[in-house]
C-alpha cells in the first residue's frame, strides 16, 4: 500500500489487518443499480478501501428519490443515476478506478462484460428488472464468483448471497431452468420469495391494499412505500457481506438461507426459504 492509500484508510486497520486491507484495494467489485440501496453500496464500498467499482444504471433521478437515494439532489433531478454517484464518490479514493455505465444490464453479453475482472457482483436493480437479475447472476456463475442481492423492507434489509455452484436465482425462486426471459408474466415472483419474513408494519399495510396492486409493487410497476433507514441498513449489510465474501472473515450466508434485520421490529433473522 502506497502512503496516500494508508493514510486514508489508516483507522481501518485493528478492524482489518494491513494484508486484508490491501487484499480489498486489489479487489474489484460490480454494483448493477445506482439507487436507494445501491448509490449508498458504492460509497460504502470506497470508504472501506474497495479499489476498483463497476456501477451501472440507466435510470435518471426525479423528485420521489430525494427521499433516500445518495448522489439525488434537486440540482441533478433528470441526471443518471451512476454518472451523479460516481460525481460524488470519485474524490473520496482518487486511486480507487471506478467503471461508470449508462447502459444497464439488457442482454447476456452486457452481463458478461459487467462480471468480466470482478471478484464479486451484487445486484441492486429495481424487482421489475427480474430478466436482467437472472441473466447476472448466470454471467457471475460463468465467472465462478458469487452474486447476492440486498433490498429494502420498511426499516429493515434483507441480503441473499448465491455461490457460484449452488442454488440459481431460478431455482431460489421457483422458476424452471429454461424459463422463457422474454415472457414477463412467467418471471413474476411471489411476494414470500422477494420478503421471506414481513415486518409486523409492513403486513398491517399490505391488508388495505388489493391483491393485484400488490402483485404490481412485487412485478416493479406501482411503486411501494420506502425510506432512507431501510435503504442505509440494505446497503450496509450487502457491504458488510462483500467484504466478508473478498476476505473471508467467517462462514458465508448462502442461499437457500438468508440474512434479515429489522430496526423497528428489533430482528436479526438468518432463515431459509422453504
Amino acid at each position: 500500500m502506497d502512503n496516500l492509500y494508508k493514510a486514508i484508510f489508516c483507522r481501518n486497520i485493528g478492524f482489518f489487518t494491513e494484508s486484508e486491507q490491501d487484499k480489498l484495494r486489489r479487489s474489484t467489485i460490480a454494483i448493477a443499480g445506482m439507487g436507494g440501496v445501491g448509490g449508498l453500496l458504492a460509497e460504502r464500498l470506497i470508504r472501506l478501501g474497495v479499489g476498483q467499482l463497476k456501477i451501472t444504471d440507466t435510470g435518471a433521478f426525479e423528485e420521489s428519490n430525494l427521499n433516500r437515494q445518495f448522489g439525488s439532489s434537486m440540482l441533478n433531478l433528470g441526471q443518471n443515476k451512476a454518472e451523479m454517484v460516481f460525481a460524488q464518490i470519485k474524490d473520496i479514493n482518487p486511486q480507487a478506478r471506478v467503471q461508470c455505465s449508462n447502459t444497464g444490464i439488457t442482454t447476456e453479453n452486457d452481463a458478461s462484460l459487467f462480471v468480466s475482472d470482478c471478484d464479486l457482483v451484487i445486484d441492486e436493480m429495481d424487482l421489475g428488472a427480474f430478466r436482467q437479475s437472472i441473466l447476472l447472476q448466470r454471467a457471475a456463475r460463468c465467472r465462478g464468483i458469487y452474486y447476492l442481492f440486498a433490498s429494502a423492507i420498511g426499516f429493515g434489509a434483507l441480503v441473499v448471497i448465491f455461490d457460484p455452484q449452488g442454488l440459481t436465482l431460478e431455482e431460489y425462486n421457483k422458476l424452471p431452468p429454461n424459463v422463457d426471459l422474454n415472457d414477463a408474466e412467467k418471471l413474476r415472483i411471489s411476494a414470500e420469495r422477494a420478503a421471506p419474513i414481513m415486518p409486523s408494519y409492513v403486513a398491517s399495510y399490505l391488508t388495505t391494499l388489493t391483491p393485484d396492486t400488490i402483485q404490481k409493487m412485487m412485478a416493479g410497476e406501482r411503486p411501494g412505500p420506502t425510506t432512507s433507514i431501510g435503504a442505509g441498513l440494505a446497503s450496509i449489510l450487502a457491504a458488510n457481506e462483500a467484504i466478508n465474501i473478498i476476505l473471508n472473515k467467517r462462514d458465508i450466508v448462502k442461499a437457500p438461507k438468508y440474512t434479515y434485520i429489522d430496526l423497528l421490529d428489533r430482528q436479526l433473522i438468518v432463515g431459509v426459504v422453504s
